[in-house]
């Protein structure tokens, strides 16, 4: 596929988990839903740890967070330093919001939907009553944030003119396009790159250097103290599962009761999550066809591999032949691609997914369009809702080293398409972090977390994003990892909207009373 702009440049080439996002399918909130939790009573106090800390970490320890009250929930606005690892001055603002336990109150689980780029803010505000049972709420203050860089806390920034983004994410090449993974070909895609970078130190600044991984696993330790917790409770997903792995590589002795669903393997490089992933698509969309066939709107015919192959022929139709759309877009194969993946994160989007392809087949891009736009957060008027997309791409090229020479990138290319044959094109190219202005911060590694109390992962066969074999791999190198294995589609297994007791049953135990399985689980 000839990458240019948009997820020619950046998508899901790109690194090590996910310029496709991870992050938690979910239903929409009641509209007409009573809060929960207070609304109009005292501002709560909760008080700091007040823990012995680094020099010259005091003030944001025990600062005092104005709480105040935000739709039945409370919020506030907590100061972190820069840098936690180096002599950088400045402070940045991390936004934190708390649902309220319902009933007699524990303490607290601080929760990460994904991403990178999701606000935990958005997810608790919004779906809190989606994300822990009953029996949990009502025992548990449930805590979200937003990440660095994203959203309410300091943002991250890549442009001024929304449109501008826009026609980078998605804009197509003037004339034909170079062969795939020739070195012209290639070159465009650095440039493209370059200019993503140079508009993101541009509008970010210095604080660019900042927002990786173990800068916001510094970050949950801080709201911790500052929320009265000796330990941090913890469930994150997908992405989430990588920071709540690295607070337990970087504090071992204050995790307490955590549980990472969807899990990601923290020592994969940037090639190998990549190849992860698009085996994991490959999977979930050869589950998603053989469905398929057998349902009345299905827009294929035949066998299910000969609709693995219309579906190959109309990707590479795309690239040679857009089709345009009511507003003058025209709809490649980049765009077509991210609305595939988009909806096979649960086999509840599988129906959407079926008229989406049969548009496209009739020559018609807008549902693609629309779904393409949905997933990056882009609104009707072109401007975007929320800073999810340069978050995802600045922490992700924090995080792991990107490959930036052309050989090894075409032989990675190779074995992207052994996997995944099918949606294998959407998966190759030049990292978007080629040409990132700086280093990676964090190098990929095996983390054990000696001392740390048990840690549930929890992983779906069938889950496209963070495939199973990560959750294999993190519950196997955690020292006091426990693995529970389900035979399930969808990324994120807990609580989910088709309940699973296997899985929910000793999770809401290991957070009400604090004991894990003393063995793997196959769900």
């Amino acid at each position: 596929m000839h990458r240019s702009r948009g997820p020619a440049a950046l998508a899901v080439a790109a690194v090590a988990l996910l310029a496709l996002t991870g992050c938690l399918v979910l239903p929409a909130p009641p509209a007409a839903a009573p809060p929960t939790g207070p609304s109009s009573v005292a501002a709560p106090q909760w008080t700091p740890t007040g823990e012995d800390v680094a020099p010259g970490l005091e003030q944001y320890y025990g600062q005092d967070v104005d709480w105040s009250s935000c739709g039945g929930s409370w919020c506030g606005t907590i100061s972190a330093p820069m840098d936690w690892f180096g002599s950088v001055d400045g402070n940045i603002e991390l936004s934190v919001v708390v649902a309220p336990a319902t009933g007699e109150r524990k303490g607290a689980i601080l929760y990460n939907p994904g991403g990178p780029g999701a606000s935990g803010v958005d997810y608790v505000s919004q779906y809190a009553d989606f994300l822990l049972p009953p029996q949990v709420r009502e025992h548990y203050d449930l805590v979200g944030f937003d990440p660095r860089g994203v959203g309410g806390s300091t943002p991250i920034s890549c442009y001024d003119d929304p449109q501008e983004f826009y026609d980078w994410m998605w804009g197509l090449p003037d004339g034909p396009a170079p062969e795939p993974l020739s070195d012209e070909d290639l070159q465009l895609q650095l440039e493209s790159a370059q200019w993503f970078a140079d508009a993101c130190l541009e509008h970010t600044g210095p604080y660019l250097e900042f927002v990786g991984t173990e800068q916001v696993a510094s970050d949950m330790d801080l709201i911790r103290a500052l929320l009265g917790e000796e330990r941090l409770n913890y469930l994150g997903v997908s992405y989430g599962t990588l920071i709540g792995s690295t607070y337990a590589d970087l504090f071992p002795e204050n995790v307490g009761r955590m549980v990472l669903d969807a899990a990601v393997a923290p020592d994969r490089s940037e090639f190998e999550g990549t190849l992860f992933q698009a085996a994991g698509f490959e999977l979930a969309y050869g589950n998603f066809v053989a469905d398929c066939l057998q349902q009345r709107d299905c827009p294929f015919a035949g066998t299910q591999e000969e609709a693995l192959e219309q579906t190959r022929a109309l990707i590479d139709g795309l690239d040679a032949d857009p089709i345009e759309v009511a507003d003058g877009r025209q709809l490649g194969s980049g765009a077509f691609f991210i609305a595939i993946a988009a909806n096979l994160y649960s086999d509840l989007q599988w129906q959407v997914l079926r008229g989406v392809i049969a548009d496209v087949m009739a020559g018609s891009g807008e549902s693609a369009y629309a779904e393409a736009d949905a997933y990056y957060g882009v609104r009707p008027d072109g401007t975007f809702e929320d800073n999810s997309y340069e978050a995802l791409v600045s922490v992700n090229c924090l995080d792991a080293p990107a490959v930036t020479d052309f050989d090894e990138v075409r032989a990675n290319g190779a074995e992207v398409m052994a996997a995944a044959p099918t949606l294998g094109p959407g998966f190759v190219g030049l990292s978007s972090c080629a040409a990132w202005p700086f280093e990676a911060t964090r190098e990929p590694h095996a983390i054990t977390a000696p001392g740390a109390d048990p840690i549930i992962v929890i992983g779906g066969r069938n889950d496209p994003a963070t495939p199973y074999e990560q959750a294999v791999a993190l519950a196997d190198m955690l020292e006091s990892g426990v693995l529970i294995s389900v035979d399930a589609e969808g990324h994120g297994q807990y609580y989910a909207p088709m309940p699973n007791a296997c899985v929910d049953r000793p999770v809401n135990e290991y957070f009400l009373t604090g004991v894990a399985p003393t063995a793997d689980l196959d769900c």
